[in-house]
Order: structure tokens, then C-alpha cells, then sequence
């Protein structure tokens, strides 16, 4: 074979040989005797498959139409009501404290950060982080000014004036 023949079949270009496809399956009789013990049906000792019929079983009630159901999501529990989210200021000099920003946020806390003193490139990691953490926890990300953001969690009621405040704008 040409070395353009052999690079052609590498990559799918060849037109389909289909004299090795369907022989390599059909021709071994053993193929289909044998198979591993792994895919052997278990069979335990003193179960019939019509043991327990005609007996009823207590159904489990079916989900509401009009209650949501989970499927793998990650449900976040609710903060006492009494709870008053704080304003917690950070400023970052890397991305290795950007956990300074995750966990009160995660806690329920709002968070300013500073990114004014870090490299444009940590800085942009940095943000994708908080955006990232705002979209999962459903938050909301506010600009205050130039590299000064704030992360506030879902539901916490916190003005632009005690933003500011804790970015010492004010």
C-alpha cells in the first residue's frame, strides 16, 4: 500500500472496506457461547420471580405537577429570616485569596472586592470566579467602579450607599 493510501484509511477518507467489517463477527461460534461470569444473572437463594405476587405494596405518593423535582441539583438552605447579610471588604493582591471572596459569600454575606493592586490577567480570573460563584448561589454582581465589584446573594436587601461604604468610596 501507497504511504497516501494508509494516511487516507488514518483519517477516514478511504472509501469503507467492507469485506473486514462484517467477517470478524459472524464466523466465531465461541463468540456467543461463552461469556464472562460478570455478565452472568445472579441468582440468589429462595427467591421465586412470583414470590410476592398478589401482594400489595405501599406505593410511594407521586410528585406534584406543581412541585418542582430535583434531578441532581444542589439545593441551597434557606437562611433564618432573622439573618442580616454583612458587607464584608476584601482586597486580593493574587487568585490564591480569591476563597476570601467565595466563602462569606457562600455563607450569605455580600462581598466587595478590590482587584486595583493585582496583574489585568488574575484579575480576569478573578472576576470569572465571582461571576461564576454569583451564578451558582444565584446572585448578582455590581461594577462600583474601575477593578471594585461587590457579590450580593439572592434575596439580601443592601444598598449601593453600604457598598461603597465598605469599598471606602464614601
Amino acid at each position: 500500500m501507497s504511504i497516501i493510501k494508509n494516511a487516507k484509511e488514518f483519517f477516514g477518507l478511504a472509501p469503507a472496506d467492507a469485506y473486514h467489517d462484517d467477517a470478524y463477527y459472524g464466523e466465531d461460534a465461541h463468540y456467543e457461547a461463552q461469556g464472562s461470569a460478570a455478565y452472568q444473572p445472579r441468582r440468589e437463594p429462595g427467591y421465586e420471580y412470583g414470590a410476592d405476587y398478589g401482594h400489595e405494596r405501599a406505593a410511594a405518593p407521586a410528585p406534584s405537577r406543581h412541585e418542582p423535582v430535583s434531578r441532581g441539583t444542589v439545593t441551597r438552605s434557606s437562611a433564618p429570616s432573622s439573618y442580616v447579610p454583612a458587607v464584608v471588604p476584601v482586597r486580593l493582591t493574587s487568585f490564591t485569596q480569591s476563597a476570601e471572596v467565595g466563602e462569606p459569600f457562600r455563607d450569605g454575606d455580600a462581598v466587595v472586592f478590590d482587584l486595583s493592586g493585582m496583574d489585568l490577567d488574575e484579575a480576569k480570573r478573578v472576576l470569572d470566579f465571582a461571576s461564576g460563584l454569583c451564578f451558582a448561589l444565584r446572585g448578582q454582581m455590581k461594577k462600583l467602579v474601575p477593578r471594585v465589584f461587590a457579590i450580593i446573594p439572592d434575596g439580601a436587601a443592601i444598598s449601593m450607599m453600604e457598598l461603597e461604604e465598605a469599598a471606602r468610596l464614601r
